[in-house]
């Protein structure tokens, strides 16, 4: 008779002998601590979505894409047209931690394990490969493998060995038999990415900011900013400011340098439209409703069109192409590739490529268009004081960055710098050679490529990666969209169990503002209910900056499937025109993207509908969707119907009155409902939710506080 399985359900006694019995004989099926291994499921499920099939790193490969060299100095281009070399990745390989071939005294059992890494003082990697292609103008595609270094593993991932182990089997390997894996083995020292705090993703948010001003002197202290984040976990931040004369620029980063551009001619290069469909998109459409007292609107709009026209630009393609001409240095495009090709490589990298980044349609080109429509109308609802700043400190309106994520950003960075050092190798030959620059139709060329240049392309990823993960640091060309280069990793210290798991559940605000003299960022607000410890955070330098995740509080490590939603919204009313008064109309979006528009009654009625559908599981409407409904206010925030269902956001459980069952919460919907706290709390006709209980707001380590409600307040507050 096969024994029974181990029995994962824990009441609130010592249970003193079941714990003895399970340390003196491990189970040899699961844990038995199932809620344990819940803590530290957002850092390997991270890295595990990196580095899976169709994972995150594959569609950063097919973000790269092919990168196109052409003969000669490729910086003294004299407008001839030259043969081009193309260089792609087409795959990569990661191995799990084994012995090198080198090493032949080891012949039955040639895996690594951690606890082996721990006691040489050696890191826990495993061999990363790439399989990469060459071809010569219209010739046929050659492969190449190549090796990229050891990369360090994280522990029980999908590349460790621990991954699927019993208990038993834990211990049989040298490890503890509830060993939660979550962290990376780098010269014996156990360190951990931790969480960090950014910007809610494809969300535009309205910023007053002084250092807007120094960008020059016709520059206001308002603007609009996005984080735009491509499928592979990479962002773009792109910002509209405000001019003193009523105009909008567009300003975005690119490797480490900031451009300006006139937000007229990125709408112009996006799509063949008019100074009409324009003026509409921004003011409303004409003829409707509230367009009499939009004249604050229309006299800027009419500003920012008549500037426009200095630089006498008709249509589509020639603007694309006039962007693609100033623009194809900086991204580092050949200089015989044509104005307009350039300017669409432009607007698939730069402009919101969370609305399409590969194979950009025509489609997708007019969801940017419709988003900085919506941008310039916020931003000057923003200006007018229709609308209230957004506050980058509430949790609403942030997310998280998860280690396995930056991880696979930096790994992303470094395969397209392994590309662009081929072309940089090959003009340090052609400039010092004697001979010039080799011809890529010369027959001797593709040898010569193999034996001379590319041993010059050396590129050691794994060493970067150790030197992240032993630092903290990160050395990266782009800045990779983040504000800070340091302080990303820590030692995971096991002074005792309470320390060690704390370290898994903490997030940082980021060591920019460690620096600040203000208190404001380290403020408690409200919004963080549920999803922050309110008393979880150190005494001293580090206080209100390293808080700690609610114990229910749950991060998405996966986009849902929202697929269905867009047909359920045109038929529950959701349209393409929009009226110049925000009391007539609102705007619906889904992950950043403009689905129409509809009147605020409606939106609260779609709201109200989804969540029902949602919590009932019909019509695909997946179970985490956060359905943010923010109603229309004197001066309060911009309102609309705003849906999210992509990774790195927190949501929480609580219990959806109207059919008594779980619903998963999200920060940026959570300030517009209403959740009692208890049972007797509940209003009849205002509560909708319930708290499955009080202490969910708590931390891990903070639910163990004994008898916290007789502590003495600032005790509570600041242990």
């Amino acid at each position: 008779m096969a024994p029974a399985p181990t029995d994962t359900k824990w009441t609130n006694d010592f249970n003193t002998v079941r714990r003895e019995k399970l340390f003196r004989s491990p189970p040899k099926d699961h844990t038995a601590y199932p809620a344990l291994q819940e803590a530290v499921r957002p850092h390997i499920d991270s890295f595990n979505a990196v580095f899976e099939k169709g994972g995150y790193l594959e569609q950063g490969i097919k973000d790269i894409g092919t990168k196109i060299f052409t003969e000669g100095d490729h910086a003294a281009y004299d407008g001839t047209v030259k043969n081009r070399l193309h260089v792609r990745i087409k795959e990569y390989f990661l191995d799990k931690s084994m012995l090198p071939p080198s090493n032949k005294f080891s012949t039955q059992n040639r895996e690594i394990y951690p606890a082996e890494c721990r006691e040489r003082h050696s890191s826990y990697r495993g061999r990363l490969r790439i399989r990469w292609e060459v071809k010569i103008n219209d010739g046929e595609w050659q492969e190449y493998i190549r090796d990229m270094g050891f990369l360090p593993l994280m522990l029980k991932s999908n590349r460790c060995h621990l991954e699927k182990m019993s208990p038993d089997q834990l211990v049989y390997n040298k490890e503890e038999s509830e060993e939660l894996g979550g962290y990376f083995i780098v010269n014996g020292l156990e360190k951990l990415v931790r969480l960090l705090v950014v910007n809610k993703r494809n969300y535009p948010m309205a910023i007053e900011r002084g250092s807007f001003e120094n960008r020059g002197d016709s520059y206001t202290k308002k603007g609009i900013q996005i984080r735009s984040v491509r499928p592979d976990q990479s962002s773009q931040t792109n910002v509209l400011h405000y001019l003193k004369d009523g105009n909008v620029t567009f300003r975005f980063s690119w490797r480490k340098s900031e451009y300006l551009v006139p937000v007229v001619m990125i709408l112009k290069a996006l799509s063949e439209t008019n100074d009409r469909e324009i003026f509409e998109g921004v003011v409303g459409t004409a003829g409707t409703k509230g367009m009499e007292e939009q004249q604050f609107v229309i006299d800027r709009v009419e500003m920012l069109l008549r500037t426009f026209k200095v630089f006498n630009m008709q249509g589509k393609a020639k603007t694309r192409a006039y962007l693609g001409d100033k623009f194809r240095v900086v991204l580092g495009l050949p200089g015989d590739m044509p104005g307009y090709e350039a300017g669409t490589e432009f607007l698939r990298k730069i402009v919101l490529p969370h609305l399409g980044c590969v194979d950009v349609t025509e489609a997708q080109d007019n969801d940017k268009f419709q988003m900085i429509l919506f941008m310039i109308r916020k931003l000057y609802a923003f200006v007018q004081g229709e609308c209230a700043e957004d506050n980058p400190d509430a949790v609403s309106n942030q997310e998280m960055l998860l280690g396995g994520f930056l991880y696979g950003t930096i790994v992303k960075e470094q395969l397209e710098e392994f590309l662009y050092m081929i072309r940089t190798a090959y003009t340090e030959f052609g400039r010092k050679d004697a001979g010039g620059f080799k011809k890529f139709d010369d027959p001797e060329f593709m040898k010569w490529f193999n034996a001379r240049l590319m041993p010059r392309a050396q590129i050691d990823i794994g060493h970067k990666l150790n030197y992240f993960l032993s630092t903290g640091n990160v050395v990266s060309s782009s800045g990779l969209d983040l504000q800070q280069t340091s302080g990303f990793t820590i030692i995971a210290e096991k002074l005792n169990f309470y320390r060690f798991i704390s370290h898994f559940r903490c997030v940082h605000r980021g060591s920019f503002f460690a620096q600040l003299k203000t208190t404001t960022v380290r403020k408690l607000l409200p919004e963080s209910w549920g999803y922050l410890c309110p008393v979880h955070t150190p005494d001293g330098s580090p206080c209100g900056l390293l808080n700690h995740l609610a114990h229910k509080c749950f991060i998405a490590i996966r986009p849902s499937d929202t697929s269905n939603v867009p047909a359920l919204l045109a038929s529950m009313g959701v349209s393409g025109g929009s009226h110049a008064s925000l009391s007539e109309s609102v705007s619906v979006q889904l992950d950043g993207r403009i689905l129409g528009f509809c009147s605020p009654k409606q939106a609260l009625v779609i709201h109200d509908t989804l969540r029902y559908w949602k919590v009932d599981g019909k019509n695909g409407v997946p179970t985490d969707l956060e359905i943010g409904y923010i109603p229309n206010s004197n001066g309060g925030q911009y309102p609309g119907l705003y849906m999210y269902a992509h990774p790195a956001r927190m949501y929480r459980p609580v219990k959806y009155l109207p059919l008594d069952k779980l619903d998963y919460v999200g920060p940026f919907e959570q300030p517009f409902m209403s959740i009692a706290c208890t049972e007797p709390e509940i209003v009849s006709g205002d509560s909708t939710h319930v708290e499955f209980d009080p202490t969910n707001i708590l931390s891990i380590v903070a639910n163990m506080t004994p008898f916290s409600d007789f502590n003495q307040s600032p005790r509570n507050m600041y242990q």
